[in-house]
């Protein structure tokens, strides 16, 4: 059981790391992570799924265009 234990706790300490990694990553770029894109990564993780930064960035945007399409301004706060 203990092994087991330690097993998800290694894949936790990893995947932390990978996040990590990609909030480096979107910082060098210039661009801070808006409350939509970090409500995308909250989102995915509440639901088990690892979304990165990158993803999320690129998921934001899209939702970000597309009511800006069909309601003529784009939300609020969203870069």
């Amino acid at each position: 059981m203990s092994d087991n234990w330690n097993n998800n706790n290694n894949n936790n300490d990893m995947q932390g790391g990978n996040n990590a990694q990609f909030s480096q990553g979107g910082q060098q770029g210039g661009e801070k992570p808006d409350w939509l894109d970090k409500g995308i990564e909250d989102a995915g993780e509440k639901a088990g799924v690892n979304i990165s930064q990158k993803n999320a960035d690129t998921a934001g945007d899209f939702a970000n265009k597309e009511f800006e399409k069909k309601e003529g301004f784009g939300l609020p706060g969203v870069h």
